[in-house]
């Protein structure tokens, strides 16, 4: 059994990447800080390419959305498919002995228990919630057990409970540095719009999207030059629905999202966290189409950047003609600013987790 140092990282996996795409930097910064140290991922189901695109390791657990809402396991009962995400849990932990678990807001419990079994030393990545208290009570015992918490927002971004407070860190933003390691690219003569979902997996998603290619075809309307691509992330399955327009070409999965963003001369978006954080350091003119969530408050934080930035946009409404109204005026009336990458959050966290193996 190696003595290397080991920290494992557990993100959510099933609807959305962001999880995924915030542990990944926080992994990428330790690798560039510390090459001593040792990171591997455990996710449910698969990486979606991801993981692999960015030479991280992942060891897979079964997916609990497959295991109980599909008809993939009905062969198996109850017990024996609460049982085995158990025992896979205690396997991939004996056989990796990691010296430190970071999760991301919403641990898998099969895996979080297994941690606690082994009294593992767990930080918390915490994101801020539409409503965080009511997220502190769902998870109570969860937060009850992590020895740190890192949020990563500036600090006093939001008020944070006197029950976490004491364990808490204001970290900053989390970016993913630009894949090429040489910053922005530079964009082609003519003009071009990026579309994305984010990872694509939440219900309605198709409904964003053709939203956006319909609004796109009128728009060419008065730019007959300008062309679009949908980057429909990894989770993205609803592919009968989408209705695709002249100009678009669609891109399943972006393993560098900051460099795609650099190189066009708008996005449309969705407005999770991870999506809307690479746009604001990017600096591109963007449309922030934000939807509901259970724990995430899109509309906030699309109105927040908006507010700070005078060449982001929110859009709230259902027509393609109001949609392509509001993209021709970013598109005359604000500039590109690329402000670099600055990916600080991820820093301090990888900072923080070395002080925690040295402790």
């Amino acid at each position: 059994m190696s003595v290397q140092p080991t920290i494992l990282f557990h993100p959510p996996n099933h609807v959305g990447l962001g999880h995924i795409n915030r542990l990944s930097a926080i992994a990428i910064a330790l690798r560039q800080r510390r090459e001593t140290v040792r990171s591997i991922f455990v996710v449910e189901g698969a990486g979606h390419a991801l993981l692999d695109a960015l030479g991280l390791p992942f060891v897979p657990l079964p997916s609990s959305h497959a295991l109980y809402e599909t008809e993939c396991w009905t062969s198996w009962s109850e017990r024996e498919r609460l049982t085995l995400p158990e025992e896979v849990s205690r396997a991939i932990l004996r056989s990796i002995n990691p010296q430190l678990v970071v999760f991301d807001c919403f641990p898998t419990q099969a895996f979080a228990t297994a941690v606690f079994e082994r009294k593992i030393p767990v930080v918390l990545c915490l994101r801020e919630m539409q409503d965080l208290r009511k997220y502190l009570s769902h998870v109570r015992g969860l937060v009850e057990q992590v020895a740190l918490i890192l949020i990563p927002h500036e600090v006093g971004a939001f008020e944070v409970p006197k029950e976490i407070k004491m364990k808490s860190r204001f970290i900053g933003q989390i970016v993913r540095p630009f894949g090429t390691g040489m910053g922005p690219p530079s964009r082609p003569k003519h003009l071009q719009v990026i579309i994305t979902g984010g990872g694509g997996g939440y219900p309605g998603t198709a409904i964003f999207y053709n939203l956006a290619m319909k609004a796109l075809m009128e728009l060419q309307r008065d730019i007959p030059t300008i062309t679009g691509r949908l980057i429909t992330g990894p989770l993205f399955q609803d592919w009968a629905q989408l209705e695709l327009g002249s100009g678009v070409t669609v891109t399943p999965f972006e393993p560098d999202t900051l460099g795609a963003f650099s190189a066009v001369d708008l996005v449309v978006s969705a407005a999770g966290y991870n999506t809307s954080a690479e746009l604001e350091q990017t600096g591109v003119r963007t449309i922030l189409v934000p939807a509901e969530r259970l724990w995430d408050d899109q509309y906030a934080r699309a109105n927040r950047l908006a507010r700070r930035y005078s060449h982001v946009r929110t859009f709230s409404g259902s027509s393609p003609l109001e949609l392509a109204r509001v993209m021709l005026d970013v598109l005359q009336e604000t500039t590109v600013v690329h402000s670099g990458n600055s990916s600080a959050g991820s820093c301090k966290a990888a900072e923080l987790l070395c002080s925690m193996l040295e402790s």
